[in-house]
């Protein structure tokens, strides 16, 4: 992607699709032809199937309130004097944190996929979703030099979305609803657009070339959106990995001091609380503890939909005397980083489910449970050494 400089407030972005140029300017995202344009989007300007001249990503506040949107990116258009039709975009995201991808997928033919992308809204597809005050949402436009069908557009839609998930899960990405693996946001766009050069392409599938590059530049846009924008990485600790999940540090220390057996020689429960909080930190920072715990993640989605061979999801949810794998998991974790005496505190906390261990399902009570047992036995053994 090269960017330079036009009339200082515009900033050209290079594309390989002549009579068209891309730009951003005043808080706009801009792809703008010289011909026009066959779109299929989900904008909420000019959505559907139309002509246009232009595509229009626009950045909006995060605490953006308007009752009629479309006629908000109709005075955005006029007084960037846009050429018409547009086809109109908004995010909360910031669109100077596009992605551009290109890819060939024909000689001398390319497709483009533009992105923005903000998480603060994320979800997975069939959650209940209660009024939603946030507007950061990932938006992809994908500009293809050809001549496609309807049917092949509708198709390209199917083939980017399958490319975005792929992206999501690469990242982990989870709902803020239910801390379940996202899908997208609940304000995601997209548009297709095409030049309408060339001869008619009838499919957009993974199967076809056209569909392979889309899926690509969509996969490719959409990661480098997301690290843009939300400066997140696969690599990220397993510390904030839980707290998309809704197991925050805080939680963790929590249900370990609900635990103590405390005696005045141990000092102020400040003080304790901070060894076993450091303890913690430890652990969760050794990649053999994160391994085990996010096996028990797995586990535990796997578990939840039935994907456990010989436990159906309804017998897994009652947590069966049978199922012994989240205790050995939940062991090995105490056992790892203190040896038998964490597994002597792990039997404590099984039995008790203190704090957020009693939210939390069959694996996951016992990996975190394991992960908290072991950070405390580590903590007795080291404030009897202080106390001798």
């Amino acid at each position: 992607m090269k960017l330079r400089k036009h009339k200082a407030s515009r900033m050209d972005v290079k594309i390989p699709v002549s009579m068209v140029e891309c730009y951003v300017k005043k808080n706009s995202l801009v792809i703008q032809s010289k011909d026009f344009l066959k779109t299929l989007s989900s904008a909420v300007l000019n959505g559907g199937l139309c002509q246009a001249k232009t595509i229009i990503n626009h950045q909006v506040s995060k605490s953006y309130r308007h009752s009629r949107p479309e006629e908000y990116l109709k005075r955005v258009v006029k007084e960037l004097r846009l050429p018409t039709p547009v086809v109109g975009l908004m995010t909360a995201a910031n669109v100077a944190n596009f992605s551009l991808q290109v890819s060939k997928y024909a000689e001398k033919r390319y497709v483009c996929a533009i992105t923005t992308a903000g998480l603060s809204n994320a979800a997975a597809a069939g959650e209940i979703v209660r009024v939603n005050s946030k507007f950061s949402t990932i938006n992809t436009i994908i500009l293809i030099d050809g001549n496609l069908t309807d049917a092949c557009m509708v198709d390209l839609v199917k083939t980017a979305t399958e490319a975005k998930i792929i992206a999501l899960r690469e990242f982990d990405v989870r709902s803020r609803i239910s801390g379940k693996q996202a899908t997208g946001t609940t304000t995601d766009a997209i548009v297709i657009a095409c030049t309408g050069r060339g001869k008619p392409l009838r499919y957009g599938g993974t199967a076809t070339h056209l569909g392979e590059a889309v899926s690509l530049t969509v996969y490719r846009s959409i990661k480098e959106a997301i690290m843009k924008e939300e400066k997140l990485t696969p690599e990220r600790s397993l510390i904030s990995r839980l707290k998309e999940r809704g197991i925050t540090f805080k939680s963790m220390v929590e249900a370990g001091m609900e635990m103590l057996v405390y005696h005045p020689s141990m000092g102020r429960r400040e003080k304790i609380a901070k060894i076993l909080a450091q303890n913690l930190r430890e652990a969760l920072s050794d990649v053999n503890v994160a391994s085990l715990v996010l096996a028990g993640l797995r586990l535990e989605e796997d578990g939840q939909v039935g994907l456990i061979p010989g436990i159906t999801a309804k017998v897994f949810q009652n947590d069966p005397v049978f199922l012994l794998a989240d205790e050995l998991l939940g062991m090995n974790i105490a056992n790892y980083i203190a040896g038998s005496c964490g597994i002597f505190e792990f039997v404590r906390f099984d039995k008790a489910k203190p704090g957020i261990l009693r939210k939390l399902g069959p694996f996951l009570d016992d990996v975190i449970g394991g992960l908290i047992a072991g950070a405390s036995s580590k903590m007795y053994s080291q404030l009897n050494k202080k106390g001798s």
